[in-house]
C-alpha cells in the first residue's frame, strides 16, 4: 500500500485530535464510547481495505471519470454534487475549529477577519496545486510535524501528572453498548481513504492492501484513537473535562518541558496541529473543487482561454466560510459537527462503496463484451 495513502488517513486522523472529536467521545463516555472506538477501528480498517481494493480497479481515475464511464448522467451528477458539498463542509468545519482555537489560545487580540484572510491566502494557493504536489507537501509536513506531536504524547504517557486510575475508570465503561455519536465521530477519523475520489488520479498502479500494510495501519489507528480519548481523561478526569470544548488543548497545557527552551508546550503543540489542519483543509477543498467542477463546468465561464469555474467556486467557498466563521457559536459548531458525523459520514461511505461496486460491475461487463 502506497505511503501516500497512509498520509491521507493519518493526517485526517491527527487533525481531528484537537478538534471537537475528543469532546464528542468524552460526552458519550458513560454510554459506550469504548466499544464504539473498537467498532470504528474494525469497520474503518475494513472500509479502508474495500476502498483501496475498489479504486485499484480504476488506476489513474478519479470518481468523476469513473462515473462518467460507467454511470448515467442523471445518477452521476447528483452524486458528485453531494460529495463535493460534503467535502467542502468537512474542510469548513476544520477551518472554523482552528480559527476558534487560534483566537482563544494563541492570538485573542487579533481580528477574526485577519485570521481568516491568512487562511485564504495559504489554502487558496494549496487548493489549486496539482494532486501529486499536494501529496508531496503533505509528506513533508507530516515528517516534520508528527515526530514532535508523538514526542509530546509520549511525555504525556510517562508524566507523573497522568492519573492511571482515571484511565482505568474509563476502561470500566466497556460493558456499555456502543454509542452511535461516538461511533460515527470515530469512524470519520479513520476514513481519510475516501479522499481517493480525486487523489486516485495520482495512483496509476495502485495495489491492493497487503496484510503487513493493514496491520501497520491498524496499529496507527488504534494508537491515535486510544490517545485521543484516554490521555485527556487521564490528566483531568471526567468531571473537569466533560464540559471542555477542546480537551486536548487543556491536556497539552498540563505537559511541561522542564529543561526545554519553552516550558509550556501548548503553543508549539497548537502550531504543529495547525500545520496539519491547513493540509487537511487543502485536501478537502481540493477534492471538493474537483468534484464540483466536474458537475458545474461551463464553457460560458471563460476569460480568453482560461475557464473561470474553479476560481468562481473558490470565491464562493470563502464567502460562505467568512459568513460561517463570523456568525457561528461554539455550541452551534458542536451541534453541526455532530450532525455531520451522525448522518453524512455513514451515507457518504455507503454511497461511495455502492458507486464503486456498480462501476466495477459495469467495467467487468464491458470487458466480457469486448472479449466476445
Amino acid at each position: 500500500m502506497s505511503r501516500f495513502i497512509f498520509y491521507l488517513i493519518l493526517i485526517n486522523m491527527m487533525t481531528s485530535m484537537v478538534s471537537l472529536t475528543p469532546r464528542i467521545l468524552i460526552s458519550g463516555s458513560g454510554s459506550g464510547t469504548i466499544l464504539s472506538l473498537v467498532l470504528a477501528l474494525i469497520i474503518g480498517i475494513v472500509m479502508t481495505y474495500i476502498l483501496v481494493s475498489l479504486f485499484s480497479h480504476f488506476p489513474g481515475l478519479g470518481l468523476p471519470e469513473i462515473l462518467e464511464a460507467y454511470a448515467p448522467k442523471w445518477f452521476a451528477k447528483p452524486i458528485l454534487l453531494f460529495f463535493g458539498l460534503a467535502w467542502y463542509t468537512a474542510g469548513l468545519f476544520t477551518l472554523t475549529i482552528y480559527t476558534i482555537i487560534i483566537i482563544r489560545f494563541l492570538t485573542p487580540a487579533m481580528s477574526l477577519y485577519t485570521i481568516v484572510l491568512t487562511f485564504v491566502i495559504v489554502v487558496t494557493f494549496g487548493v489549486f496545486m496539482k494532486a501529486h504536489n499536494i501529496l508531496y507537501m503533505s509528506e513533508i509536513i507530516f515528517v516534520v510535524v508528527v515526530p514532535f506531536i508523538v514526542f509530546i504524547q509520549m511525555k504525556g504517557y510517562f508524566s507523573r501528572d497522568l492519573n492511571w486510575d482515571y484511565v482505568r475508570v474509563a476502561l470500566m465503561e466497556i460493558n456499555h453498548l456502543p454509542d452511535y455519536g461516538a461511533f460515527t465521530s470515530s469512524l470519520f477519523i479513520v476514513v481519510g481513504t475516501a479522499n481517493l475520489v480525486i487523489f486516485n488520479r495520482v495512483f496509476t498502479q495502485l495495489k491492493k492492501p497487503t496484510g503487513k500494510g493493514i496491520t501497520l495501519l491498524g496499529f496507527f489507528l488504534a494508537y491515535v484513537l486510544a490517545t485521543t480519548y484516554f490521555l485527556p481523561i487521564g490528566f483531568t478526569g471526567y468531571d473537569a473535562i466533560k464540559n471542555t470544548m477542546f480537551p486536548w488543548i487543556m491536556t497539552s497545557d498540563s505537559i511541561r518541558m522542564k529543561f526545554g527552551v519553552i516550558e509550556r508546550i501548548v503553543f508549539l503543540f497548537i502550531g504543529s496541529f495547525l500545520a496539519l489542519g491547513v493540509v487537511s483543509i487543502i485536501m478537502h477543498w481540493h477534492v471538493s473543487i474537483q468534484l464540483l467542477s466536474s458537475v458545474l463546468y461551463s464553457e460560458r465561464f471563460k476569460w480568453k482561454s482560461f475557464n473561470l469555474t474553479s476560481p468562481l467556486l473558490i470565491v464562493i467557498f470563502w464567502a460562505v466560510a467568512m459568513t460561517v466563521v463570523v456568525k457561528i457559536t461554539t455550541d452551534g459548531l458542536f451541534k453541526y459537527v455532530s450532525m455531520f458525523d451522525n448522518y453524512f459520514t455513514p451515507a457518504l461511505l455507503t454511497l461511495l462503496i455502492f458507486c464503486l461496486l456498480s462501476a466495477r460491475k459495469g467495467a467487468a461487463s464491458k470487458w466480457r463484451k469486448s472479449k466476445k
